[in-house]
């Protein structure tokens, strides 16, 4: 269900009679709405003139309720608003390395991925490494050493 608006006419349109109209711009209604488009005159010689006040009125419900709206977000939201900014930073970040990765050629690529696979094996030698050191340390206590 929607608003017409009022039964009466309202000022800023006005009408004129079928002796004033120009009969060249006579169309029928709209299959749509049933009305005539705004500036044209109707089959029964009325000229209707957009009503200038109604677009105000429907443009501040608008605002209003994208502003209610986004209240209600802001206060219904799961996470703080430093929390978000954060998450939407980090969201940024990964979206800027995956297009620059993917703008560069074949051969950058490649030389990323050898990269990130030696720091991978360095990482994993350095663990085992310790593992070992941790094992001998316990043996040479172990043994009384």
């Amino acid at each position: 269900m929607s608003y017409a608006g009022p039964a009466s006419r309202s000022r800023g349109t006005t009408r004129r009679s079928a002796a004033s109209a120009s009969p060249t711009r006579s169309i029928a209604a709209s299959p749509v709405t049933g009305h005539p488009a705004p500036g044209e005159v109707d089959e029964e010689g009325e000229y209707h003139e957009t009503d200038w006040q109604q677009v105000a009125i429907f443009g501040a419900g608008l605002a209003l309720g994208l502003a209610l709206g986004a209240g209600a977000a802001l206060l219904t939201a799961p996470q703080s608003g430093e929390e978000t900014r954060a998450a939407l930073r980090g969201r940024a970040r990964r979206l800027g390395r995956s297009t620059s990765r993917r703008s560069r050629d074949a051969w950058a690529e490649l030389r990323d991925e050898l990269q990130s696979a030696t720091m991978s094996l360095r990482r994993r030698r350095a663990k085992r490494a310790a593992r070992r050191a941790l094992q001998r340390e316990l043996e040479r206590e172990a043994t009384g050493e």
